[in-house]
């Protein structure tokens, strides 16, 4: 199952607070990255956060994950987590004509 994770430093939080963190998360998310976990990561494009995939078997699983990023346990980093599923829409494309 694939889950869209959208990551951003909350407002109020100075770069003093996330600087000793950041050395230690990439190290994590390199770790996710390598076990297949964290399929991709990007930064959103104002440089607001960041927006990762990442493959699991269960929601509970990759909040177990994200709990252990490093700014997320010392409260630097807000995550809002979205399960995915296949888009079937496009079966509509294929319908008979007296279906639709």
């Amino acid at each position: 199952m694939q889950f869209l994770v959208i990551a951003r430093i909350p407002e109020g939080i100075s770069l003093d607070k996330v600087k000793p963190h950041i050395k230690p998360e990439v190290e994590k998310v390199w770790e996710y990255y390598s076990a297949n976990i964290l399929r991709s990561i990007h930064y959103i494009a104002d440089m607001s956060g960041t927006v990762m995939m990442l493959e699991a078997d269960s929601l509970e699983t990759v909040r177990e994950k994200m709990a252990q990023l490093p700014m997320v346990e010392n409260n630097v980093l807000d995550l809002e987590i979205l399960p995915l599923k296949a888009y079937t829409g496009l079966e509509a494309l294929f319908a008979e004509k007296g279906d639709r």
